[in-house]
């Protein structure tokens, strides 16, 4: 995971200085490394912001163990996951001018991060695991009974990998996760409302999906 950091430095852009005079002396004074790591978030994206890439560095080591976590359980492949963690950094840093603060930064980079990697899975065709144990949706259902337990955990896969992504995005924070509603709606920055009509739709349409399954198993 170190050699994130040195290919973050080679694709570095600069950014336009802000009007804020504090900010700017901030920027220009040299912090040692004690007193970057010593520093919140929202100080260090500050003293970015003026050009310091160092204080980025700091940023990256802070929070990468954490997407590379999130990236692995979801794509289950540790070459992929590492590829999507430096790739979340890159955008993060370049997309850093446009962070309102209005959540935390580790919470920006986890919202980042499900998005690539829903990306990643919808264009390799990968699968987002869900147990089947812990999915709700299915334990009523009699008729897999019938079925090897490995063919219904592949169609649960599957089912998952057919739904829109904000559907897909719920299931996996709400299930995988174990996300309460309120946290997945600051994650994806909606309403309560409508992290459940997500969720709703995404038990309903998975439901549908299997029950398909269901029928041609039995034909």
């Amino acid at each position: 995971m170190s050699t994130q950091i040195i290919a973050l430095q080679q694709t570095m852009p600069t950014f336009p200085s802000f009007t804020s005079t504090a900010a700017v002396l901030r920027a220009k004074k040299r912090y040692t490394q004690r007193e970057l790591e010593g520093m919140e978030d929202s100080e260090l994206i500050d003293i970015v912001l003026q050009g310091a890439t160092s204080a980025f560095e700091v940023l990256v080591k802070r929070h990468q163990r954490q997407m590379y976590a999130l990236a692995l359980k979801m794509v289950r492949n540790h070459d992929d996951a590492c590829d999507i963690a430096q790739d979340v950094f890159l955008k993060a840093y370049e997309a850093l001018p446009t962070f309102q603060k209005k959540s935390s930064f580790h919470t920006w980079l986890y919202r980042i991060t499900v998005n690539f990697c829903i990306n990643h899975l919808r264009r390799d065709k990968g699968q987002f695991h869900v147990e089947l144990e812990n999915y709700h949706a299915v334990e009523d259902a009699a008729a897999f009974s019938s079925m090897d337990s490995h063919e219904v955990q592949d169609e649960l896969q599957d089912a998952i990998r057919r739904l829109p992504e904000k559907q897909q995005k719920t299931i996996f924070l709400r299930v995988v996760e174990g996300m309460p509603y309120k946290e997945i709606a600051n994650m994806l920055g909606c309403s309560v409302g409508t992290v459940k009509a997500n969720y709703f739709h995404a038990v309903k349409n998975i439901k549908r999906f299997m029950k398909s399954t269901i029928v041609a198993h039995a034909a």
